[in-house]
């Protein structure tokens, strides 16, 4: 049933080796230093499109998600099905779990929401913080961050109270 509902949701569960590249390290060693040394929960990961911004939210999941015994909640948040399925895929990859996470997006509905890769539209017309709660996800990833600021994103930061909030985004000052 889970490689029907993969298939049907067109994501590939054939895993290789992914490592982040130097650069790539680098973000994560800082976000790493930020908070644990300095505190800094919430997090923004600025990067030209096409660097990996994707694979390197993967990679922090991944830390946090071992460090609990692959016991922690993610909800992942972006405005397109192609960019939370190409999301879903990356942290499969990443974490080799074909079964990892399900999409609440267009025609795809989520039977649970411990790893969840849902629209701004679904969680606000769905008022997903009602149904699972404030406190439910450790991790929270919003991509594309700089839509931060509009209604339909509020919700992520004043509904939510994950124990990391990670910012993805390429252009900061657009803050539309």
């Amino acid at each position: 049933l889970k490689h029907a509902r993969m298939a049907k949701q067109g994501i590939a569960s054939t895993f290789f080796d992914i490592r982040p590249h130097p650069f790539q390290e680098r973000i994560l060693d800082a976000l790493q230093s930020e908070r644990l040394v300095h505190g800094h929960w919430r997090n923004l990961v600025v990067a030209a499109t096409g660097t990996g911004k994707t694979v390197v939210a993967a990679f922090d999941f991944k830390r946090f998600f071992d460090e609990r015994k692959r016991n922690a909640r993610v909800l992942f948040v972006a405005h397109r099905r192609e960019i939370l399925e190409q999301a879903l895929g990356t942290f499969r990859a990443v974490l080799r779990m074909p079964d990892f996470g399900e999409l609440l997006v267009g025609p795809h509905t989520a039977s649970c929401y411990d790893h969840l890769f849902c629209s701004v539209d679904m969680l606000g017309s769905r008022r997903l913080w009602e149904q699972v709660g404030s406190d439910f996800y450790d991790f929270i990833i919003v991509d594309e961050v700089h839509h931060g600021p509009a209604a339909s994103y509020r919700a992520v930061f004043e509904r939510f109270t994950p124990r990391i909030l990670l910012g993805l985004t390429a252009t900061p000052e657009r803050l539309d």
